[in-house]
């Protein structure tokens, strides 16, 4: 599927990504120093960029929002108290616990 590329009122060139019928995707374009954007279209618009006008896109991507960066998260302490620190099991049969030794 192709992408379709506009301005917007800013003059800067974006591309139209389609992600699914509820999301489209707006990736700037060389030369344009915006984070890619997000905006849930309008119903009318289907999942087809190439029907709306260059205004129509612009009036679109006004209601975009930045996208979230994906961050480290840290890591949360565990609710049962102590980290988790596996045990060495006693042996339980003397025939299969022998078979990897040996």
């Amino acid at each position: 599927m192709s992408h379709r590329n506009f301005y917007d009122r800013q003059r800067n060139r974006w591309e139209v990504r389609v992600s699914s019928r509820a999301e489209w995707r707006f990736e700037p374009l060389p030369g344009n120093p915006n984070p890619p954007r997000l905006v849930r279209p309008p119903l009318y618009a289907g999942d087809d960029p190439f029907e709306l006008s260059e205004q129509e896109l612009q009036t679109i991507f006004g209601t975009a929002t930045p996208e979230a960066r994906a961050e480290k998260k840290a890591q949360r302490a565990s609710p049962f108290g102590d980290a988790y620190e596996p045990q060495p099991h006693a042996k339980k049969s003397p025939f299969l616990d022998d078979i990897g030794e040996g």
